[in-house]
């Protein structure tokens, strides 16, 4: 979609200001930056580590850049071994899903091996890691992957030729060669709202001075529960099923599971008090 939207500056006399216009990697990097900065003055005031949380913070994005990559290549192994072509396991795309657990990952490491709170640090995150959702989903959304299947509402999208939506229908049958994709569903979009709302949800505990992996737990919850249900709706074909649910669907699914179990540990019960383990 960035290419239309440069065309409409050129076409209006605005081409000086094409530099405005946003791709995939700077708002991938403007949400790193947003995030940061939410989460170190999180920790100025409730008197953490400043150097430690920045620390931490840089290995979460190591780990998202390589969990993105590591992830789609594991999915879409068996498909290489049955077709005896390497290409899509040496050549991925990157997942969302991917990204959070490889950030999770490598951030709580750090955090445990210098003695860190780690439940404290992952709900400072949490409203940045919102935010980085709808950010970086709008990014998709100009970049043109992760589109949805084609709809008849009126909020339905047409990629332009040459997209990856419009060579998808072109190769399926649906248009001509070298025209606009049919209108789809903008999942993107549905996305980077998801993100908002979980920011906003998880805002609350946060500003109430909570710190006891609510706020972390409620952006998992709703981005797990809202994704599952989008995945109904993407269009775009490769990214691998399992009994009907795909990979996404079914990482849903086990954050579902384990936010339940946290859950449910943490009722009351005769035996003692409530539990505060965070998984």
């Amino acid at each position: 979609m960035k290419p239309v939207v440069v065309a409409w500056l050129v076409r209006h006399g605005l081409p000086s200001l094409r530099w405005l216009v946003p791709d995939y990697f700077k708002l991938a990097v403007i949400a790193a930056l947003a995030s940061s900065v939410i989460a170190l003055r999180l920790a100025v005031r409730d008197c953490a580590s400043q150097v430690h949380t920045a620390r931490a913070i840089a290995c979460a994005y190591v780990g998202a850049l390589a969990g993105g990559y590591v992830f789609e290549a594991v999915r879409a192994l068996p498909m290489a071994l049955a077709s005896g072509s390497w290409r899509s396991v040496l050549h991925p795309g990157r997942a969302a899903y991917g990204g959070l657990i490889g950030a999770s990952a490598s951030a709580a490491l750090y955090l445990v091996a210098t003695r860190q709170p780690v439940v404290e640090f992952f709900d400072r995150i949490a409203v940045g890691a919102g935010l980085s959702f709808t950010l970086v989903r709008t990014g998709c959304f100009l970049a043109g992957c992760d589109y949805g299947l084609p709809t008849a509402h009126a909020w339905g999208v047409r990629f332009p030729p040459g997209s990856l939506a419009a060579l998808d229908h072109a190769r399926r049958g649906f248009i001509s060669s070298g025209a606009p994709s049919l209108p789809v569903h903008p999942t993107q979009l549905y996305e980077a709202v998801l993100g908002l709302l979980a920011a906003a949800l998880a805002a609350i505990p946060i500003v109430r001075g909570r710190r006891d992996g609510r706020a972390f737990s409620i952006v998992l919850g709703v981005y797990a529960a809202g994704r599952f249900a989008i995945e109904f709706l993407r269009g775009d074909q490769e990214r691998g099923r399992a009994l009907g649910l795909s990979t996404a669907q079914w990482v849903s699914v086990a954050i579902g599971a384990a936010l339940l179990a946290r859950a449910l540990r943490r009722l009351p019960n005769a035996d003692g008090p409530i539990a505060h383990e965070w998984p």
